[in-house]
């Protein structure tokens, strides 16, 4: 789960880059179609089927990826990329509550004052008007600040029902129907937003940016089968700290003693998780 925050981060920060001038629905599509091409090869490789056992679950899992990828990438490039992780990593509280739901998890008994440590960070990292961050709520952050927290919604939902999925499909299926389900969807949103042919140097973006996602992806849906749903994603307030630092690196972004204590926070509530038992109760169906 941690390799995959690192990979989602990076991700996000090639995105930003990318949406100066390319709009995220086309970055989404030339991703997903570089994904799909991948994966079928891998899947053939592997000699794996790829339609699955619940089509409808896979398809379910890659619209809610796929519009959670929307709203992250359009408020990635519309605001620092600290601050559009930090709204991104929020979906470990809609998880764990969407877990408990629809899956019938009980989170561990050390995930109470985790999350409470991974809530300080959170606020840790979050601007401030007094270091040097603007007021919360003014009309030109309000709506970066929805769609984030609206794709961290969407976001928990697809990581639910990856956990779901994970009973009666494998991996690397699961992996598939995200951009498979995702490249006939960003193509309509291309052509509204306008394609623009890529330059060389960023069609090298593009393909880092595909090869990041799919690394992450693999990871991520890895840990998923592998923990409950609630439990897994508190790991990924870390791509939080990978955010945070790449933009300070690549964007001049300002990195503080609140970045640096919220980060420190954040990683000691991923340890405090993970120390505990693997695997919680879940109730029979």
């Amino acid at each position: 789960m941690a390799l995959s925050a690192f990979f989602f981060a990076v991700m996000a920060a090639i995105a930003k880059l990318l949406g100066k001038r390319i709009s995220a629905q086309e970055v989404i599509f030339v991703r997903g179609v570089l994904n799909v091409a991948f994966m079928a090869w891998w899947l053939r490789r592997l000699r794996l089927p790829w339609r699955g056992n619940q089509t409808w679950l896979l398809v379910l899992r890659g619209a809610l990826g796929y519009t959670a990828l929307s709203c992250y990438f359009w408020s990635v490039s519309r605001q620092p990329l600290a601050t559009a992780v930090l709204l991104q990593q929020v979906h470990p509280v809609f998880t764990a509550i969407l877990a408990v739901w629809f899956l019938r998890e009980r989170p561990g008994p050390r995930f109470a004052p985790a999350f409470l440590l991974a809530a300080l960070g959170v606020w840790l990292v979050a601007p401030h008007p007094a270091s040097g961050g603007t007021a919360p709520g003014t009309p030109s952050d309000l709506l970066p600040l929805l769609v984030g927290l609206l794709g961290a919604i969407l976001a928990a939902g697809a990581y639910v029902t990856v956990r779901h999925a994970s009973r009666t499909e494998r991996e690397e299926t699961i992996v598939l129907w995200f951009p498979l389900t995702s490249v006939p969807l960003a193509a309509v949103g291309t052509w509204v937003a306008g394609p623009v042919w890529p330059a060389p140097v960023e069609w090298l973006w593009l393909l880092l940016v595909a090869a990041a996602g799919q690394v992450g992806q693999f990871l991520l849906t890895r840990g998923l089968t592998r923990v409950p749903a609630g439990r897994a994603t508190l790991a990924n307030p870390l791509t939080i700290v990978f955010g945070a630092l790449l933009g300070w690196i690549a964007f001049s972004e300002p990195l503080g003693g609140r970045e640096i204590l919220g980060g420190a926070a954040i990683v000691a509530a991923v340890l405090l998780a993970g120390s505990g038992k693997k695997a919680a109760a879940v109730e029979a169906d």
